[in-house]
Formats: C-alpha cells, structure tokens, sequence
C-alpha cells in the first residue's frame, strides 16, 4: 500500500469486489441506456440509475444522504425527464450539461462543508474535481489488476490467464483470418455465413460504452475520495486598495447614469414622439441590443471581481450597487428593444433564449445587489438554483413550440417563409403544428401564381413528413421519445390524408432540418 493514499481510495482498493462490480453493473446499465440513444425514455432512467448508484456508494463508506441534496436530485431527475419530451439538439445539450453540473456540486455538497464557499471558491474546486477525475481513469484498471494479480486465490488467476490468453487470440486472429479467408474459397463462404449474423461494429460500440460507464463510474468516486480540496472555512481574501476599484468604477458608473437616463427619457418616454424617418422601430430594436447584453455581463463580472478583490470599503459597496442598478435598465432596454424587435418579425427559439437569458441575468444581479451588502449570503447556490429553476422551466416549455404557436396566432395569413422556416429551421417538436396548416388557405404567397406555389409547399410539407415517418420507424421502445412519437404520428396521418407519392416522383431536396 502506498503510504500516501488517501483512507477512502484505499478502502476503494481493498473492496474492489464491490466498488468494481458495482461499477461494471453500472457500465452495463449505461450501454444499454446510451448506447446511440441519448434522448429516448431510457435516459432518465440512466440518470435514476446513477444517483441509486451514488446512494449505493456513499452507504458502502458510512456516508448519509444530506437533506440539502435533494433538490440537485429532483433537478437532475427533472431535466432528464425533459430530454425525452423534445427533439431540440440545443435543449438536449444543455440538459446533459445541467444534469452533469447538478450531480458534481451534489457530491461535492456530501463530501464537503460548502456552507461558507463563496462564488470562485466553488467554481475553483468544480474544475479541481474534473481535474482529480480524469487524473483517476487508470485507477479501476490498477485495482483491479492489484485484486485479481495480488490475491492468493486460484480463480483469480485463472481468470487472468483467460483474459491474457482471449486478447493474444484476438490480436492474432485479426492478421490469420485475412489471409485464410483469401486462401479458400469454400472457407470464405462458410464464415461468411457465419459472420453474417454478426454485427461487429455493434459489439464494439456497445463492449466501448460498458468501458466508458465503468470507467467514469469508478474514476469519478476515486476522484471525490482523494479529498484535493482545501479544509476548514473559506477565507474571503482582499487583496487589494479599495481606492483603486473606487476610482474605476466610479468614472464607469457615472457613464452608466448618462447613458440610462437616455433610455429612460427617450426609450422608455419619448419613443412616442416617433423615431426619425430613415429608421424602422424593427432597425432602431435590433440596434445596440447585443452591445448591452454583453455590457450586462462585464457588469456581473466586474461587480463580482470588485468584491472579491478588494478590501471593503462603504464606497464601494454604494457604486457597486449604482452599476448593479444600471445593470438592470440596460437589461429592461434590451428586453423593450428585443419585443420590439419580435413585434416586427416574430417569435423564434434564438429569440425566446434571449429573452430567457435577460429575466435570468437580472434575477443573478439581484442576488449579486444582497451579497455586495451580505458577505455570507450564499451567491453560488442562488444562482445554481435560479439557474435551474428558470432552465428546467424553459426545457419544458419546449421553445421552438411556443415560437410555432406565437407566430401562427399572431399571423392572419402565413407567409411561404414563415412555413419554410419551421420546417427547415426547427425541431421536429413543431411537425404536429405544421401538419395542421394548409397551404391553399392558411398561407399568403404575395404572389400571382398562387396555385403554383402552392404545389411547391405542398411537396416540401410531403417530403417533410415522409422523412420524418422514415427517421423515426422503430421508436416506440428504447428510444421512444415524447416529440419524435407525436411527430411520428402526425407524419403518418399527414401522408395517410396527402398521398401524393405518385406526383412528387422527383427529387426534392432543397431544404434541411
């Protein structure tokens, strides 16, 4: 034993029976959940798995589940319930994101006293766990090895000299059977109707993934048992003369006072007046609204740095508060010119997320606002939780869907673009939408040949749903998912009501999604 191993990880060694076993189980569970199916019903099951696997862990070394941790657990729990109701890549993503950060900061809460952490101190220490994680993957191979070479039982071995001997025969095999094959024909036709019902790239894909479940399963537990974080109250650290952050800030504040008592006079009073003649309301909205989206978040960012890096001071603390305030008529601003903007071309997913992104910023800069005044409240779990509360409520509101909606209702006639434009540029969440508009009465063409454009949507709108019918055969089981059967299904009676396939005979391609 190496002297400097750590307690935790020792007893992970010495019960490699259970913490191994364990985590090959776990890395069977994973293939069979994940394997080419990242979004169908046995993704929240997978996510069910692991949390009873963790539960499974930290009882095996005398931990108890905290009270506090289950709101990262129902938040895991609800997200990955989300993923199986949308077909969004975008909201997929980030959900996976989301369940992966839950289920770090839930561990890292039952290994360690967080309570007094501030904002940097558990941004530091989750990078330091992804760090100690990957520093751990060779560690199930060493314990295993060490169990199965160092134990005096004579299974063990044999079993070693099996697997020694299987992995000689393969590598072996993959040169012979080359050149055996090629030597006789009657050979090769033989194995090839033995081969023939196997499916090799199967095998490995899923025999990969039972190793990536393991792997990560053991190497991440190995990882929060090392204990790389610092022990005892986390220490608010000042380093430097608050005159230098006053003098900043407060030139940097003034200019805020100006600019935002311009929106107020004129952006949020004197548009009334009306904008000059040479300028949309649509032109004048989307003008400057990402420059102050991204002047919201340097001001979440120097707020934070501010009072983190300098000694307190009540100056400070007021201009502090002078730019947090800002902060929020500039985020208004943004939000009253995006509506604008929206009023004249309508709802989309990017739009939604943007309007999502300003309501989240300005609920973190009230929380920044208390923490300026309260040095022990809380920051990062507040944003955690606000974070995901908001997120978890956007992932099920499903976007693309009510973007669909918005526009159709707020829409006497659809355009030819607007129709493109979902089935193009959005997820299949909105086939069930789209396979209710017809294009000889529900959309304006703007055009003379009104008939012929309508046949040219028609076949779009056909071939639409004959990929998605195609896409999607064979998902009622491990890869059922909520959006892609109810997509399914409208494509199914949408082709049932509209067979045309004799008509559309060519190849009609011109268009993505």
């Amino acid at each position: 034993m190496n002297v400097t191993e750590r307690p935790l990880i020792a007893k992970m060694r010495e019960n490699y029976r259970y913490f191994g076993g364990l985590s090959l189980l776990y890395g069977i569970i994973f293939a069979f959940c994940l394997y080419k199916n990242m979004h169908g019903i046995t993704f929240p099951v997978c996510v069910a798995i692991t949390i009873v696997f963790a539960v499974l862990f930290l009882k095996k070394i005398n931990y108890r589940i905290m009270k506090q941790s289950l709101p990262y657990i129902v938040g895991m729990i609800l997200l990955s319930i989300s993923t199986v109701l949308t077909s969004s890549f975008f909201l997929h993503f980030f959900n996976l994101a989301g369940i992966i950060l839950l289920f770090f900061v839930f561990m890292i809460h039952q290994f360690y006293n967080d309570r007094d952490w501030n904002f940097p101190a558990y941004l530091k220490r989750i990078f330091i766990l992804a760090g100690t994680v990957i520093e751990s993957i060779p560690k199930p191979y060493a314990h295993g090895a060490e169990y199965l070479g160092g134990s005096k039982n004579k299974k063990n071995h044999i079993i070693i000299a099996i697997a020694i001997g299987l992995c000689i025969a393969i590598g072996s095999l993959c040169v012979i059977l080359p050149l055996l094959l090629n030597s006789d024909i009657i050979f090769a036709k033989f194995f090839g109707e033995m081969l023939k019902y196997i499916n090799f790239r199967t095998i490995f894909g899923i025999g990969l993934t039972v190793v990536i479940g393991f792997t990560l399963s053991y190497a991440f537990f190995c990882g929060l048992c090392k204990y790389n974080f610092p022990e005892g109250k986390e220490r608010r650290r000042k380093y430097y003369n608050p005159v230098i952050g006053i003098t900043f800030t407060s030139v940097i504040s003034f200019i805020y006072l100006i600019y935002c008592l311009i929106q107020i006079m004129y952006l949020f009073i004197g548009i009334q007046k009306g904008l000059p003649s040479d300028v949309t309301y649509a032109q004048y909205a989307r003008t400057g609204f990402w420059e102050l989206l991204t002047v919201g978040m340097i001001n979440f960012v120097m707020v934070l740095l501010c009072m983190y890096l300098f000694q307190d001071h009540i100056a400070m603390k007021i201009i502090l508060t002078i730019i947090s305030g800002c902060t929020f008529i500039m985020l208004f601003s943004a939000a009253y010119r995006m509506m604008m903007y929206i009023g004249a071309y309508h709802l989309t997913f990017l739009r939604i997320l943007v309007l999502w992104f300003l309501i989240v910023l300005a609920l973190i800069m009230g929380g920044v606002i208390i923490s300026i005044y309260k040095g022990r409240f809380p920051l990062f779990r507040y944003i955690m939780g606000v974070v995901s509360i908001m997120y978890i409520g956007l992932a099920f509101s499903r976007p693309d869907v009510v973007a669909a909606k918005y526009n159709i209702a707020h829409e006497e006639k659809l355009k030819v673009e607007d129709v493109r434009y979902m089935m193009n540029r959005m997820s299949i969440d909105v086939a069930p939408i789209i396979a209710g508009i017809d294009p000889r009465s529900d959309v304006d063409y703007n055009s003379k040949g009104i008939y012929e454009n309508a046949d040219n949507l028609e076949q779009s709108m056909y071939y639409y749903f004959s990929d998605i019918a195609q896409g999607n055969e064979g998902i009622f089981f491990r890869k059922a998912n909520y959006s892609r059967i109810r997509a399914k299904l409208a494509a199914d009676k949408y082709l049932e009501l509209n067979d045309r396939s004799k008509e559309y005979d060519f190849e009609y391609r011109d268009y993505k999604y």
